[in-house]
């Protein structure tokens, strides 16, 4: 710690951040937040989605956005919410070499990535397309044929049927509560 321009003797940390305590989702962030920008300098280029935008009411706009002023260009090198991360990736060895830069990453942080909650969807006309499983710190992840992220079922054949039976079924269940 830097207290009035000089260094501080070192402290052991004895306490950590409450269950259920305000600061501890801040607090998670903002490390969480440093950690991830440490770790896309390691990432491969095609390791990422890249998009195009403007904010200034023409989003959705395909003509202005071929107009160079005005438009951002940016990368999407993963999507996290809380502790839960998707990584995007264009072929099997580049979803591999981030799985390898982002566990040894988070573990040098001393974040572990969870072989047995990890889970793999391929959404490829290829079944083919890889060789080997994909696997972190030398643990096998499991391959879905569709997992539920964020409350939505997604499908590697791009199905909606899952996500709308789910829906149908919450409606149908929500009803039936108001009968009774």
């Amino acid at each position: 710690m830097v207290v009035g321009g000089r260094m501080s003797d070192p402290f052991d940390v004895l306490v950590g951040v409450m269950q259920g305590c305000v600061l501890a989702p801040v607090t998670f962030n903002l490390f969480l937040v440093a950690v991830t920008l440490a770790t896309r300098v390691g990432f491969p280029p095609d390791a990422s989605v890249p998009f195009i935008y403007r904010l200034d009411g023409s989003l959705f706009n395909i003509r202005r956005l071929t107009a160079k002023t005005k438009i951002s260009h940016d990368r999407v090198f993963e999507l996290q919410y809380a502790d839960d991360a998707a990584l995007p990736a264009h072929s099997a060895t580049t979803l591999q070499g981030s799985f390898d830069i982002l566990s040894s990453d988070y573990n040098h942080a001393g974040l572990n990535v969870s072989a047995k909650k990890t889970e793999v969807l391929s959404i490829t006309t290829n079944r083919d397309s890889h060789a080997s499983p994909f696997s972190v710190h030398g643990n096998h992840l499991v391959e879905a044929r569709e997992f539920t992220y964020l409350g939505s079922i997604l499908s590697d054949d791009f199905s909606l049927n899952s996500e709308i039976e789910h829906h149908i079924k919450a409606a149908s269940s929500a009803f039936s509560r108001l009968l009774h």
